[in-house]
């Protein structure tokens, strides 16, 4: 399949968006994670009593339990720089735009609504409900998630 010069563009602009807001995400979670480990540092060299010490831990907590969202967002980083080295399909896959009657969605890592050239687009991973019924699929087919029915009108 040979995409138009427009949609090989759209295709990477809406990329590029997704690609800027995960990086900013990724970004703002290595700050919290520094301020966190600073905390814990300090609180370590202030420490005198169990409270401190407990203080210490919550701050070693939260580094923890953001490193599984930072891992994450370091593979959607490199999933989006690499879009274009997917070839495209006639079936739906990774690295699509997948437009339906319920709107528009960008295969390749699951975000908020954004919008690209005026168009809204919603990001959905490989691991979401809605790609695993798309995967494989072609226009005018139609998915069912939780009772919901996607037609698809055009994928590239």
């Amino acid at each position: 399949m040979q995409l138009t010069k427009e949609q090989a563009a759209e295709k990477r602009a809406v990329a590029d968006r997704l690609l800027t807001i995960k990086e900013n995400s990724y970004q703002n979670m290595l700050a919290m994670q520094n301020a966190d480990l600073q905390e814990a540092e300090e609180t370590n060299e202030e420490s005198e009593n169990l409270f401190e010490d407990g203080k210490v831990d919550q701050s070693i907590n939260r580094v923890e339990a953001r490193s599984s969202v930072v891992e994450a967002l370091q593979h959607e980083i490199r999933l989006l720089a690499n879009i274009d080295e997917i070839e495209p399909t006639e079936e739906i896959q990774l690295g699509d735009i997948v437009e339906t009657d319920r709107g528009l969605f960008f295969v390749g890592a699951a975000s908020d609504e954004f919008e690209v050239n005026g168009k809204k687009y919603r990001g959905i991973s490989t691991e979401s409900p809605l790609y695993k019924a798309m995967q494989g699929k072609h226009n005018g087919d139609t998915v069912e998630v939780n009772d919901t029915t996607f037609r698809i009108i055009n994928s590239y």
